[in-house]
C-alpha cells in the first residue's frame, strides 16, 4: 500500500511541474503574426521604426529594400550583483527582441509580420569565484501581444498620414 501511495504522489508531483508546452499550426501563427494595411510600404517602414522607438527599442538592423527590420530590448536588473551575492544566483534582465518583415503587395497595401520573442538572462556563481550565464528566449505565442502592436503601428501610420509624412 505504502508503495502504490508513493509512487500515485511520485506521478502527480512529476506531470504538475511539467511544462506546457503552446503549440500553433503555421496556419495559426500566420493569422496572429500578420496583418495587412491600406498604406505605401515605405510609410508603414517608417512607421514601424518610430514605433519600436517610441517602445524604447533598439534597432538592431533595419534594411528597407528587404523590409526586415530587427530590434531588441533589454531591461536590467539593477539588484543582480547583490542577489547573486546573498542568493548565488540573480536575474540579470530581462529581454525581448521584435521581428517585422514589411511587404508591399501593391501601391495602397502592405503586409507586416511580426514575430516576438521574449527572455531572460540570469546568473548564479559558480567554483572559485566564476559567475555562469543563463540565456533563455523564446516566441511569444500570445495573440493579444501582437493585436496590441498591430494597433499601434495603424494609429502610427494615421498619425504619420496626418503629418504629410
Amino acid at each position: 500500500m505504502k508503495r502504490i501511495l508513493l509512487l500515485v504522489c511520485n506521478v502527480v508531483l512529476l506531470t504538475s511541474c511539467a511544462t506546457k508546452m503552446v503549440t500553433k499550426s503555421p496556419a495559426e501563427v500566420k493569422m496572429m503574426t500578420t496583418k495587412q494595411f491600406e498604406s505605401d510600404q515605405e510609410l508603414v517602414f517608417k512607421s514601424v521604426i518610430s514605433l519600436l522607438q517610441s517602445e524604447s527599442y533598439i534597432i538592431d538592423r533595419a534594411d528597407k529594400e528587404t523590409g526586415l527590420i530587427n530590434a531588441s530590448k533589454r531591461i536590467e536588473n539593477k539588484n543582480a550583483a547583490s542577489q547573486r551575492f546573498w542568493l548565488g544566483t540573480a536575474k540579470d534582465a530581462n529581454t525581448s527582441k521584435a521581428m517585422f518583415y514589411i511587404e508591399g503587395v501593391n501601391d495602397n497595401l502592405t503586409e507586416v509580420k511580426i514575430t516576438m520573442y521574449e527572455g531572460a538572462e540570469s546568473s548564479r556563481n559558480g567554483y572559485w569565484g566564476q559567475v555562469n550565464k543563463d540565456n533563455k528566449e523564446q516566441m511569444i505565442y500570445e495573440p493579444k501581444v501582437y493585436q496590441e502592436w498591430f494597433t499601434s503601428l495603424q494609429a502610427e501610420i494615421e498619425r504619420r498620414k496626418e503629418l504629410g509624412r
